[in-house]
């Protein structure tokens, strides 16, 4: 991770004449547009939790504002490499407003699993960037997208029926989806994708380097960069793989050092937003119940 960040920054300087050659030129309204596009995006990721809530039995309305403090909170987690904490905060802090703890974890799995099916959707929108595209990958990506939507829920059923699994952990059941569910569920995710390419997209406009034709690509490559490192777990919130990944895709459309910068920018922003957001909830959110009878106590 730390040899990829090193690597890009290298490569920034070494092509620092590209960059000096940039026009930068900043235009408000494009800026408050990847703000509120970048802010949407996130807020997709918590719906899609809550929609998964409610299919699992456990939205109570008058925990909303609970539900986005705890998603909250335990995303930020995801920084620390292995994203295990994520998924213990995750489930602890849900047991607080009636989430079992085995459901909490495995809803924050299943999360994740539909992130990276939504990603890899979304990611199709990068092929008309690449001038040789290999019609087996896109049939192989496509095949596994259709592949999931069918297979993992009945894997799933499979799955908590083991005997050890059934008796350790009843309420396991509660959080099967059916094949309907995984398509209605898997839409914010595939907006959460969407609207980060074009906050992405409004931020470069002030470098002028992209028109609205390369809109559609830029979105399906910064869904596939987020999927690679979504699948690099031992990377803190994909620090460094997806830069990497992001940056090579790049590479083909804009000059060396340019690519990478755009890369690292992306993460700064995108870091920015998710802490305005995180002090917004911490700030305007109620707090937990187990909080609220400590600070009576």
């Amino acid at each position: 991770m730390i040899a990829i960040v090193a690597y890009l920054v290298w490569r920034i300087y070494g092509n620092r004449a590209a960059l000096e050659s940039l026009t930068l030129q900043w235009d408000l309204l494009s800026l408050a547009g990847a703000l509120v596009s970048c802010i949407l995006a996130y807020q997709c990721l918590l719906l899609g939790w809550v929609m998964l809530l409610r299919r699992a039995g456990y939205y109570e309305a008058r925990y909303l504002g609970v539900y986005a403090r705890i998603w909250w909170s335990s995303y930020l987690y995801r920084y620390i490499p292995g994203k295990i904490l994520l998924i213990v905060e995750r489930a602890r802090m849900g047991s607080n407003v009636g989430i079992p703890a085995s459901a909490g974890a495995a809803l924050t799995i299943i999360e994740t699993l539909l992130s990276i099916l939504a990603g890899s959707a979304v990611s199709l929108l990068a092929i008309a960037y690449y001038a040789a595209v290999d019609k087996t990958l896109v049939i192989g990506v496509l095949t596994l997208v259709v592949g999931f939507i069918f297979i993992f829920p009945w894997a799933y059923r499979v799955f908590c029926r083991v005997p050890f699994i059934n008796e350790k952990y009843p309420e396991l059941k509660t959080v099967a989806l059916r094949t309907q569910d995984v398509l209605i569920v898997v839409l914010p995710y595939i907006f959460y994708y969407l609207l980060l390419g074009v906050s992405f997209f409004l931020i470069t406009k002030n470098l002028q380097l992209f028109g609205w034709s390369d809109l559609a690509g830029l979105c399906g490559i910064y869904a596939l960069s987020h999927v690679i490192s979504l699948v690099a777990l031992l990377a803190p919130a994909g620090l460094g793989v997806r830069e990497g990944a992001f940056a090579v895709q790049l590479g083909r459309l804009v000059p060396p050092g340019v690519s990478e910068l755009l890369a690292i920018g992306a993460r700064v922003w995108f870091t920015i937003v998710e802490l305005l957001c995180y002090f917004c909830v911490a700030l305007f959110c109620p707090a937990l119940p187990t909080e609220n009878r400590t600070d009576r106590t």
